[in-house]
């Protein structure tokens, strides 16, 4: 009986070690930086949850701020810089971005920078047609799930979807492979970044250097290495999908109702996409009935759309977009 609880006993510890080896290993390396706060979260070569580093950004900055940005990665091309330009002397921008942004994602954060009583002088919300209006509750998944202060959900739950996303084999492989050689290989595609990306320790300002720089020196073997990527358009397409649903109308009209109670300035952009598709009429007059002349339509074809030059690959622009259509909104009348 012993001996047999012995073996019982070796089994349990032999078969233990491959969790308290992983468990070693994720306390130690971090790899998506949300154990503890890191001053700088440039140049993480793990693929970012944009919305934990954009909150934990905000909460070391939140009085040093009182103008936002907001909307999914594609406010990549609006400089907080650039939009400065624009707004009163006194305006501290901050970008509030977050990977695949939803209506609910926005609704949340603005309602969360009320409830502390920050000034909300000056707001851009950047809306998609494909992914605004994909969610009306948190999101799933470790690079989309919400900062706990912005869901008011669990911290537990919020950690154990990392946790999980690490004990992908794949994604261990990836990462540990990267670690210790720091070469990319084109199967770590999805898990590891292939291009240094740098967030603003104050504004949160992105920067996507690699890219910008290819573009710059290299253009014309830039966009003959995306021949793939840049397919053929046969011309606008209407969206035929009606996707605001009526909890994201009340989101809506209550981001509406808070950015009138703290008399902001708004201005609401519907992203250009490579894809050509203009936002569905229903959707489009919704968003038209909330916003009213705040509301600026850049979705279907046109002069940003039609360039693949205006884009990195075919989901998001460029910084000169974002420029010209900052210039179009705020000077053009």
């Amino acid at each position: 009986m012993k001996l047999f609880l012995r073996k019982i006993t070796l089994f349990t510890l032999i078969g233990l070690i491959p969790i308290i080896i992983s468990l070693i290993g994720y306390f130690h390396f971090d790899p998506f930086k949300v154990l503890k706060p890191y001053k700088d979260y440039s140049n993480s070569y793990i693929i970012p949850n944009r919305d934990y580093i954009s909150t934990e950004i905000f909460l070391k900055n939140k009085n040093n701020c009182n103008s936002f940005i907001f909307g999914s990665s594609r406010t990549i091309a609006f400089r907080t810089s650039s939009w400065k330009k624009y707004l009163d002397t006194n305006s501290k921008p901050f970008l509030y971005d977050a990977s695949s942004e939803s209506v609910y994602g926005i609704y949340k954060k603005i309602k969360y920078i009320d409830s502390l009583n920050i000034n909300i002088n000056n707001v851009l919300i950047i809306l998609c047609r494909d992914y605004s209006f994909e969610n009306d509750a948190n999101h799933k998944g470790h690079l989309f799930i919400k900062h706990p202060a912005i869901s008011g959900e669990s911290e537990l739950h919020f950690q154990l979807e990392f946790y999980k996303a690490y004990l992908n084999p794949k994604f261990i492989f990836c990462f540990y492979n990267y670690t210790f050689t720091k070469k990319y290989k084109n199967y770590m595609k999805g898990f590891v970044e292939n291009n240094r990306i740098m967030f603003d320790t104050t504004t949160n300002e992105i920067n996507e250097i690699d890219q910008e720089s290819q573009i710059t020196k290299h253009p014309i073997e830039y966009y003959a290495d995306r021949n793939d990527v840049f397919y053929f358009r046969k011309g606008e397409r209407v969206d035929s999908v009606k996707r605001i649903n009526k909890k994201q109308l009340f989101m809506l009209n209550e981001i509406k109702h808070i950015l009138n109670k703290n008399k902001s300035k708004y201005k609401v952009v519907i992203s250009p996409l490579y894809e050509q598709v203009k936002l569905n009429p229903n959707d489009l007059n919704i968003l038209q009935k909330v916003f009213g002349k705040n509301l600026y339509d850049y979705s279907g074809k046109n002069s940003f759309s039609e360039l693949k030059t205006n884009f990195y690959e075919a989901s998001h622009y460029r910084p000169d977009v974002g420029e010209k259509i900052l210039f179009n909104i705020y000077r053009l009348k």
